[in-house]
């Protein structure tokens, strides 16, 4: 390989030029070429050296255009930019290692073997900590890029509107008035909802059950942030008018809530054919039950949550009362403790699931709070050191676990969305609402009385200054009628 690479020269040779002819052309390709003065042909270093700053400059443009969040994630959204991005590395690290390596057998010491070792040895060396990081880099954006393939939808999603109820009020939520400083992203939406859907499909399952269904509701000007939790057990669940799952069940889903995905999943027809047509019937009945539009949803399947949190080094979640483990998940790394003890603990992806499952020291309304503990973890563990040491586990494990109809060109408007509720005051302002006894009973529901608890919960209130509306939380005028159970998410949770 290296006679390959023999160059016609009359140039300097010895083992401190050969290194410093090496370095050069680790910053700048051709460089050590020129401080050797090898004579060679131009073409072999000016091809290498013109790619380089081509690339270079399409580097720079990329990073000095992406000034915030929002930028890198529309960059992200952007298929052929990010890629852009993977091809430049590619080409800044194949123009060095051959630049360098070329320069290296040129200016390698005539004579000595100890001398010509050490060059060797000197010289790979810097080879290795010049070019690996961008070989590295490059694999963090295909790895991105085929997770976000794998996870977000490539068109605009279906929104799930809800139906009329014929005997009851209209109890939609009315629209905010105020005016923000900044566009506001997802324009012209007064709340965007999201479905998080937490699928398990254990041992002696036959088919992914949906034991997880939270609403969260963004009101996409201030960040306010509303969580409503869906049982899984509960009966009935209705579908809109019109549609073939209600022409399907005149009376509601007949079996429980949790058995919709397995079920549509093997008749597709009844919601759009697809691929999500379970997710999308899911949409579908939480939107008639709950009586405001589903945008998006979002699908973890709970054997890559381990694989998740276990990616982002664990989460912390505070136990608030002793409870027994369900046992070690058949997805389990290694066994899980008999009990989880009071206190604040550091929880990796297998004992994370075992508690968010544990139902044995009480009921499955209680495991609700804890799931929302759970994700409340996740969301914090979160963190730029975490997404950024542990990114290609990540993407990985996203890519394999996680599922959402939200279309990629939607990331900067998702990410402008997470700026707002953190503005707005994160975990700690989150109204939540538990659709589970005393508030209703599962088999015994009326569906005014959801949709009124849903509408007290997300109407806008009165700002101090008398005339705009945004925040999430029950309002002055509905909570006289209707008595709304919320609680903030991190009340439970500490």
């Amino acid at each position: 390989m290296m006679g390959a690479m023999t160059t016609a020269h009359r140039n300097s040779r010895g083992t401190m030029i050969c290194i410093a002819a090496v370095g050069c052309s680790l910053v700048v390709p051709g460089a050590g070429h020129l401080l050797i003065r090898a004579n060679t042909h131009r073409a072999k270093v000016l091809v290498p050296t013109i790619a380089s700053i081509a690339a270079t400059v399409a580097l720079l443009y990329i990073v000095a255009t992406s000034r915030s969040r929002t930028d890198v994630a529309e960059m992200v959204a952007d298929r052929t930019r990010f890629l852009a991005v993977a091809v430049a590395l590619v080409v800044l690290a194949l123009t060095r290692l051959w630049t360098a390596l070329d320069v290296a057998w040129a200016a390698r010491p005539e004579r000595g073997v100890w001398r010509t070792t050490l060059a060797a040895v000197v010289c790979m060396s810097l080879v290795a900590v010049g070019v690996t990081p961008l070989v590295v880099a490059a694999d963090y954006v295909r790895r991105t890029n085929r997770a976000i393939d794998n996870v977000f939808g490539s068109e605009d999603a279906v929104v799930a509107l809800p139906g009329t109820l014929p005997t009851s009020p209209d109890t939609s939520v009315s629209a905010s008035t105020i005016t923000p400083t900044t566009p506001a992203p997802f324009p012209g939406q007064d709340r965007v909802n999201i479905l998080l859907l937490g699928g398990d499909a254990g041992k002696g399952r036959y088919s992914l059950r949906t034991d997880t269904m939270v609403v969260v509701s963004v009101d996409p000007h201030t960040g306010r942030t509303a969580m409503i939790s869906v049982p899984r057990n509960l009966q009935r669940l209705p579908f809109p008018p019109g549609t073939p799952l209600a022409a399907r069940y005149p009376r509601g889903f007949d079996d429980l809530a949790n058995a919709v995905y397995p079920v549509i999943d093997r008749n597709r027809e009844l919601a759009g054919g697809g691929d999500d047509a379970g997710a999308l019937a899911i949409k579908q009945g939480i939107a008639q039950l709950l009586g405001i539009p589903i945008q998006y949803y979002v699908l973890v399947d709970m054997k890559g949550f381990i694989n998740v949190v276990d990616a982002l080094g664990g989460i912390d979640v505070t136990v608030t009362k002793r409870v027994p483990s369900p046992g070690n998940p058949y997805e389990a790394k290694h066994p899980v403790p008999a009990w989880f003890e009071l206190g604040r603990q550091h929880m990796d992806g297998t004992v994370a699931l075992a508690y968010a499952r544990s139902r044995k020291a009480d009921d499955d309304y209680k495991r609700m709070g804890r799931q929302r503990c759970v994700l409340a973890g996740i969301a914090d563990a979160a963190s730029p050191w975490a997404l950024t040491t542990g990114l290609g586990s990540l993407m990985d494990a996203f890519g394999s676990a996680v599922r959402t109809d939200i279309p990629r060109h939607r990331l900067g408007d998702i990410v402008q969305l997470v700026e707002r509720f953190s503005s707005a005051g994160g975990i700690a302002t989150v109204d939540t609402l538990v659709l589970a006894p005393p508030v209703i009973q599962p088999s015994r529901w009326t569906p005014e009385r959801i949709r009124a608890l849903v509408a007290a919960l997300l109407a806008p209130v009165p700002t101090d200054d008398g005339g705009t509306t945004t925040t999430a939380g029950p309002s002055p005028s509905t909570t006289s009628t209707t008595s709304v159970p919320s609680e903030v998410l991190a009340d439970d949770c500490v």
